[in-house]
């Protein structure tokens, strides 16, 4: 079926009757959610990967992912299956592509694995097809794959075969019905607003055919609004601007909580302070630093494309090094409260408490704990490391101890990842078994005079430094 060459009303008819064959290519973090709701929805889906053990898992319904129930049942009623062999490529109607857009050695995209998707697809697509790219790509990535396409298959996009971009807008989360008592405790309607169904979409193609054709296409999974932009790089640009104003936001509190700290003031009041205007302010908060594939990747896909059209990107660059910055800082709070016990770091015990990049996830990518954890090393301390979340996560090379022994013989404990399991850790408790009692409050997580009355030393990012208040 040649979809692309067919009418915008015809196109919308066979979504309506579920008559299109859709492949997802990569059924990665991505990928695989948009699998699953394709395939909820009564689509046939097909994933293609070239990892066979990913291809099991997810034939096999035992992959983690954030709807196990909803895998579960589309691989059931054989909605969904996937594969290794590319000749299903050229069976679908619809390709939706979802692989991984790394930064290379000098922080620019690397496109080795979409330009390998776009080699797949190219030897295998059929005319008529519609592709549609969701992977964070730099403006212009979207075209070039599509003229990578071209070179390998003799067809030509937006005459051939319909090219699109609609990059995905990923809330990564836990399972709710799996660990809502456990992390959770209950009902967490922020978390389900966030599902894949429920964010909207831009949408820019090739053609103008290409983009309607993706924003019906989608329409038909997603129960939001779905923007359409006048082209493939103002779509590709719009993903950008919403992670680096993310970035540059997050870089502005850290910067500004080591200000307001040696003033003697507390950045989380002020910000709660200035959420109370009703405009023109919209609050991000100090941490431990900034994490995943998207908000500090992004930033530099665009800070290197800047550089090769002669703009000097300063504040994107900035923002990067302010929160770069963060582990290294409080590795120096870490050292400040150490001396207030007579301790040095280099010797010290340290646990440090979460492993994922955000709170409630199992995802440790790009996560700042690693540098925590290098800069502590460097430093000569004994580091452990704590995260339940992650425990059971086999992509994970960093030993785990367990939470009830989290806190055992260390002289400090640094919370990095403010996961909600660790406020079952009773602190009233777990201060006889520490050696010294010090904890670097990282994320705003723990009761700040509930633990100095318990006789702990308490530093935190964002918080007012002990004897330097104004």
């Amino acid at each position: 079926m040649a979809v692309y060459f067919e009418s915008t009303k015809t196109f919308k008819e066979m979504i309506r009757r579920r008559k299109v064959k859709i492949c997802v290519v990569g059924v990665g973090t991505i990928g695989l959610p948009a699998a699953i709701f394709f395939a909820s929805k009564g689509f046939r889906v097909v994933g293609f990967d070239v990892n066979e053990r990913r291809v099991e898992e997810v034939n096999k319904a035992t992959c983690v992912c954030e709807y196990p129930r909803m895998l579960e049942e589309v691989v059931r009623k054989g909605k969904l299956r996937a594969t290794t062999d590319a000749e299903v490529i050229g069976e679908a109607d619809v390709l939706i592509v979802c692989v991984p857009t790394p930064l290379d050695k000098e922080r620019r995209m690397d496109m080795r694995y979409l330009l390998s998707a776009a080699d797949e697809i190219g030897r295998n697509i059929k005319r008529g097809a519609l592709v549609v790219l969701e992977s964070s790509v730099s403006p212009g990535s979207t075209r070039k794959f599509g003229k990578a396409i071209e070179e390998r298959s003799g067809l030509r996009m937006g005459v051939d075969f319909g090219l699109a971009y609609t990059p995905e807008r990923y809330n990564p989360t836990l399972p709710q019905e799996i660990h809502g008592g456990v992390i959770y405790n209950k009902s967490c309607r922020a978390v389900e607003s966030f599902t894949f169904n429920k964010v909207g979409r831009v949408v820019g193609g090739v053609d103008k055919k290409s983009a309607e054709m993706t924003k019906i296409l989608y329409s038909a999974a997603i129960d939001a609004k779905i923007v359409e932009v006048s082209s493939l790089e103002a779509s590709e640009a719009t993903k950008l601007l919403e992670n680096i104003f993310r970035d540059v936001n997050i870089a502005l509190v850290n910067e500004i909580s080591k200000v307001y700290s040696k003033l003697g003031l507390d950045t989380f009041e002020i910000i709660e302070a200035a959420k109370s205007k009703p405009f023109a302010f919209l609050a991000h908060y100090p941490g431990t630093g900034v994490g995943g594939e998207c908000i500090p990747v992004d930033t530099w896909y665009l800070i290197k494309q800047a550089e090769e059209v002669g703009v000097e990107p300063e504040l994107m660059k900035t923002a990067r090094k302010v929160n770069d910055s963060m582990p290294k800082y409080v590795v120096e709070l870490l050292e400040r409260a150490l001396r207030k016990v007579g301790k040095k770091l280099k010797g010290s015990r340290v646990c440090l408490l979460g492993l994922a990049y955000k709170r409630n996830i199992n995802d440790s990518r790009q996560s700042p704990t690693f540098d925590v954890i290098r800069e502590l090393q460097e430093k000569g301390v004994e580091v452990d490391v704590c995260d339940p979340i992650m425990e059971n996560v086999t992509s994970n090379k960093v030993p785990l101890v367990p939470l009830e022994k989290a806190f055992d013989g260390k002289d400090a404990v640094v919370l990095v990842t403010d996961h909600d399991i660790f406020k079952k850790v009773k602190l009233k408790d777990v201060r006889k078994r520490m050696r010294s009692r010090v904890i670097i409050d990282g994320r705003n997580f723990f009761n700040e005079k509930e633990l100095k009355r318990l006789g702990f030393i308490y530093a935190g990012v964002g918080k007012a430094l002990e004897g330097e208040r104004l």
